[in-house]
């Protein structure tokens, strides 16, 4: 599922990013990859390689998670950029899709939507549990972007701050796909797929309430000029 989140008054996500509060770094570090002003975690949260990624996170746990960490939620903008590099691919790999590449490809598992509400019950961690077909990050090889970036298409969708006019208190998406063979869905639907074509569909409740089985994120840092 890959939802927005649509609220009344606007901000733009590049101005948030810049005025929240976290310090521009001088050099990105090495579990971040440097592309032209920013950096980005090579892997989806904890961004460490052979790890599960974060899953039923809300997109304010995920920014207090990378501010904690003096870096903080990417922007759909960084996101695309990211996904299809330089030459703006479609895809991390290139321009054709290609199954198996990246974990975007399994069989979906029903979900019990009143059962994932009730989190963080234990029968709903349980449900969760059940619902996770994550890779660990970096397992597969070739699901990485020109700039060394791993998974951005499936395993966890990615909580990003909005592009261009956005809600200023809640404007998140999610971007990525998941693992469950969306991309083929959207091709299906007529609906744009790859690294520009995934944050689509509306959810009207805010961002702080809402969760989701398959939502994951990864941090970005403000490169100092």
């Amino acid at each position: 599922m890959l939802l927005l989140l649509l609220l009344s008054g606007f901000a733009f996500a590049d101005e948030i990013a810049t005025n929240s509060g976290v310090r521009p770094v001088a050099h990105c570090p090495d579990d971040m990859a440097a592309l032209p002003g920013f950096c980005i975690d090579r892997y989806e949260a904890p961004n460490e390689k052979g790890t599960r990624p974060f899953t039923a996170r809300g997109a304010d746990e995920a920014e207090a998670w990378c501010n904690e960490r003096g870096k903080r939620l990417c922007t759909q903008k960084e996101w695309i950029r990211s996904c299809g590099g330089a030459r703006k691919n479609r895809y991390p790999y290139g321009n054709v899709y290609k199954r198996g590449v990246c974990n975007d490809d399994k069989p979906y598992r029903a979900v019990n939507w009143g059962l994932v509400n009730k989190f963080p019950s234990e029968a709903a961690r349980r449900h969760i549990d059940e619902l996770n077909q994550s890779d660990p990050s970096g397992s597969r090889p070739g699901c990485v972007s020109d700039d060394g970036v791993y998974d951005l298409a499936g395993n966890a969708s990615e909580w990003v701050l909005r592009t261009g006019k956005i809600t200023s208190g809640y404007g998140y998406g999610m971007m990525g796909c998941y693992w469950s063979g969306c991309y083929n869905m959207h091709k299906a639907a007529g609906i744009k797929a790859g690294c520009e074509g995934t944050l689509n569909a509306g959810h009207p409740g805010p961002a702080k309430l809402f969760r989701t089985y398959e939502a994951g994120f990864r941090c970005c840092a403000t490169l100092a000029p």
